[in-house]
């Protein structure tokens, strides 16, 4: 396994946990929830096209992903046991991805929802 593949690798793990975390489900056989969605992503920036027959082409998964996040922050915003701070920093978030230009810029949101929301498991 190249580095590339275990970026996309760990990538996709993160944001397993975040769907998961978001949607209180114990499995990701939802649409958007499996760690594919944005380990294919990252695959087509890093230059491997291959699944994009499958998946539609790099903006087309961006957008889905971008989709598929903006559900998974509404569900934080509703989780009760968050303090209001939190609560502001995830509202900016949904900004964030919108602005976001790479998979780069949703795994920073994404790693930062996880660690806002640590104690929610």
């Amino acid at each position: 396994m190249n580095n590339q593949n275990i970026e996309a690798y760990k990538n996709g793990s993160f944001y397993e946990i975040f769907m998961l975390r978001a949607f209180r489900a114990s499995d990701n056989s939802k649409p958007g929830m499996h760690s594919s969605a944005i380990e294919n992503l990252v695959r087509v920036e890093n230059g491997d096209d291959s699944w994009v027959k499958y998946h539609g082409s790099y903006e087309k998964q961006f957008a889905q992903l971008q989709k598929y996040m903006h559900k998974a922050l509404d569900k934080y915003l509703l989780m009760k046991q968050l303090p209001e701070s939190s609560i502001k920093i995830l509202k900016t978030f949904k900004h964030e991805i919108d602005r976001a230009d790479s998979s780069n810029d949703l795994m920073r949101i994404i790693h930062n929802t996880l660690e806002l929301t640590q104690e929610i498991k």
